[in-house]
């Protein structure tokens, strides 16, 4: 195990040197010069001396290679660089705004997991039913509802029609509820949908039929038996989920006018932020491998037979 977690640890660090360079390349072909829109959204004229005093400011004149090696050695000095825009450092400026962003992202994950899970399971144990039907063709309705509509609805019920919650803002606990509630919505739909599928999959394997026909009780039965083999697949969706509540909360926050990461970075690609856009994607795509890496270890624990130097269904 010692050994696959020392190769699965340096392929994620040349994994996130590669994902830095793609980066880093993809923001100098972007179109656009930082400095001439910078400039612009302040209200000055971009004039040919501002724009080249802005670019030897900000290192842009340099050569591509020399560029990246000053971003990389910033990187191992602990430091981000500093914004474009506001000229602060990027790492203090992304501290500011993680800690709403994580509550949002918690909040709506515990509440997705809370209902979807037991719905699922309960969907999937009683396959064919009315209830189940009916709930199923609602899930089916909500993937083809996109969540910006979701939010934009939820934001002019709550808001306009019946104004009993405020829709802009991160001031109080009751700002996040709107949020909270239209990534929950938009998630739950698939959660529900995916762990009725293993419900029903997993209730007829043949060891989970044999313990059902020796009459065990339900408080045995289900715990020790349905909910133990489910238990792999379930944290598979819960732990491969990450990325999508990540994007859902950039979508909810620029619509709620959150100040959070998501919309933080959102605006640094508007600006052309070239710090503040290579600084989060790279933190976000740290956290992620990180996150995996975790997970990895996890299912190795859960299940000995998973060997980490394979995929995870891989026994």
């Amino acid at each position: 195990m010692l050994r696959s977690m020392i190769h699965r640890l340096l392929m994620l660090m040349v994994t996130l040197v590669l994902f830095s360079l793609f980066v880093f390349t993809l923001m100098r072909l972007a179109p656009g010069d930082p400095a001439s829109m910078i400039l612009l959204q302040i209200g000055v004229v971009p004039e040919q001396s501002l724009v080249a005093h802005l670019q030897e400011q900000w290192g842009l004149d340099q050569s591509f290679i020399q560029q990246y090696i000053a971003w990389v050695h910033q990187i191992f000095r602990g430091e981000l660089g500093n914004s474009f825009m506001s000229g602060e450092p990027v790492l203090n400026e992304m501290i500011d705004r993680l800690d709403p962003t994580f509550r949002l992202i918690t909040g709506s994950f515990l509440l997705t997991a809370l209902i979807s899970i037991p719905v699922g399971i309960w969907l999937g144990l009683n396959a064919g039913s009315i209830p189940d039907r009916v709930i199923y063709s609602v899930t089916i309705l909500g993937l083809s509802v996109p969540l910006y509509w979701l939010a934009i609805l939820i934001m002019y019920v709550f808001g306009v029609i019946w104004p009993i919650l405020p829709v802009v803002g991160s001031s109080s606990a009751l700002h996040y509820v709107l949020p909270i509630t239209a990534i929950s919505i938009a998630e739950s739909v698939y959660f529900i949908r995916m762990v009725r599928s293993y419900t029903i999959q997993y209730s007829k394997f043949s060891y989970i039929e044999a313990a059902r026909a020796r009459g065990l009780r339900p408080s045995i039965f289900y715990p020790s038996y349905l909910f133990r083999s489910m238990f792999i697949p379930i944290l598979t969706l819960i732990t491969t989920s990450l990325p999508s509540f990540f994007g859902a909360s950039i979508i909810t926050e620029t619509i709620f006018s959150f100040p959070g990461f998501g919309k933080y970075m959102l605006e640094a690609i508007y600006r052309r932020d070239f710090p503040v856009i290579q600084g989060s994607a790279l933190f976000v795509a740290a956290f992620i491998f990180v996150f995996n890496f975790v997970t990895d270890v996890l299912f190795f624990l859960t299940d000995p037979r998973v060997h980490l130097d394979k995929q995870r269904w891989e026994l």
